[in-house]
């Protein structure tokens, strides 16, 4: 006879406002993002830079969202996910309004590095938010709370499109939309859940931090993998499909925007996956079908075939960042911050560095067989999976035992009578 386990406790009502609070997080941070990345062109424009300015400026962005990745986790465990999460998400905002405000080269390059350094710790704070929300809520919620990143991003995109459509300059459009940014993050702010607050808790024994430390740099490992496939894509499909599936110039870009849907659309059933199969049993189905529609794709160089191997290939990829990082809190409960710090600086790079490494491969392979070898990074992910899931979580940290208080003699206690030995005493049932 088999026993069925008994099913999770329903979430809490303050669980679920903070999961959707923690999603308003990963909506501002992809509606921020997106939107700077539509205005570049009019920025350029409005101050006459070349491209070798732009580039810089750019660049002065990247370093500072490297460094706020890198810097935030000690502040994390420190303050609590919570705190840093609504300074961050401010600041994202604001900086979001000064690259829109900025009247010269070296003011706007003043205002990346401040909107990266926001980002960077925005991006650390509120995935540790994530992690705990998953961690209490009963079912695995993570996947669908980076959704939100996505349809943020897709929103942003959508009315950076419209704005310039309207004729509305970057300094009103992005001035208008960082306050309303700066409400919205007050409010998610009101109702996140608070962070673990240090502790003074037995140090754990070299060799075990050790072990630790080692699997967080895999996991990190694998996050880089996972975001130089995404950056690579997200720069060089289009050029595929136009240079050798010969699409038209107004459809090139469909492959990206497939690849960006697909990737919101698998984040939002990845956690019913990750329920019914496991979390790396989940990562290993999703690289493998990542890399097979991706190979597909290549292999038949067809419109139609190269349309649904980039799709494929998103809907897979979607599914195996979130359990990167929920993961990586699990290794380090106690240093959250620092492992998903960790964790998301190895995939910002990763990010920044695949389009350059495709590029540099295309010149000696080929566009089409630099682009396989991302196919060649999911059949090593599905490895990787393998290795995580032997992992055993770490013991829960031992809490120092509670003296017991002495028995307090009961007043005026009658002496016990012996049973009477014709009706024995009965003992009464729940004593």
């Amino acid at each position: 006879m088999t026993v069925t386990p008994p099913s999770p406790a329903p979430p809490t009502r303050h669980l679920r406002t903070a999961r959707r609070a923690v999603s308003g997080y990963f909506f501002i941070n992809g509606i921020a993002f997106s939107s700077w990345v539509a205005r570049i062109p009019d920025i350029k424009h409005k101050m006459a830079l070349s491209d070798v300015q732009l580039s810089l400026a750019l660049l002065v962005a990247s370093a500072g969202t490297v460094a706020g990745l890198t810097a935030i986790g000690p502040l994390v465990d420190r303050l609590g996910s919570d705190r840093v999460s609504r300074a961050a998400s401010i600041a994202v905002a604001l900086g979001l309004t000064a690259t829109g405000t900025a009247p010269d080269l070296p003011l706007l390059m003043a205002a990346l590095l401040f909107f990266g350094l926001a980002g960077g710790a925005y991006n650390v704070s509120m995935n540790a938010q994530a992690v705990q929300v998953d961690r209490e809520y009963g079912r695995p919620v993570i996947a669908s709370i980076h959704a939100v990143f996505s349809a943020g991003a897709l929103a942003g995109s959508g009315l950076g499109i419209l704005t310039v459509e309207l004729g509305i300059p970057p300094h009103t459009g992005l001035t208008a939309l960082g306050a309303l940014l700066v409400l919205a993050a007050l409010a998610c702010g009101h109702f996140t859940p608070p962070g673990p607050r240090p502790t003074r808790t037995p140090a754990p024994r070299q060799g075990k931090r050790a072990l630790a430390n080692s699997r967080v740099l895999f996991l990190g490992a694998c996050c880089f993998a996972c975001l130089l496939a995404e950056g690579a894509i997200a720069d060089w499909s289009g050029v595929y499909l136009r240079e050798h599936v010969l699409l038209t110039p107004a459809l090139a870009p469909a492959g990206y925007l497939l690849f960006s849907a697909a990737m919101a659309t698998g984040r939002l059933l990845a956690d019913r996956a990750a329920v019914r199969l496991g979390p790396m049993k989940l990562v290993t189905l999703s690289a493998l079908t990542s890399g097979t529609g991706l190979t597909l794709g290549l292999l038949t160089a067809h419109p139609l075939g190269a349309l649904t191997g980039l799709t494929v290939f998103g809907l897979g990829l979607s599914c195996i960042m979130p359990q990167m990082f929920k993961a990586a809190g699990e290794q380090v409960p106690t240093d959250t911050g620092k492992a998903i710090a960790t964790v998301a600086a190895f995939g910002y790079i990763g990010l920044l560095a695949g389009p350059a490494l495709i590029g540099l491969l295309s010149h000696t392979l080929g566009l089409p067989r630099a682009l396989g070898l991302l196919a060649l990074l999911m059949l090593a992910m599905t490895l990787a999976a393998k290795t995580i899931n032997t992992w055993q979580p770490p013991p829960p940290t031992p809490t120092p035992a509670q003296p017991v208080p002495h028995a307090q003699p009961v007043p005026h206690a009658q002496p016990a009578q012996p049973a009477s030995p014709v009706q024995p005493a009965r003992s009464q049932p729940g004593r």
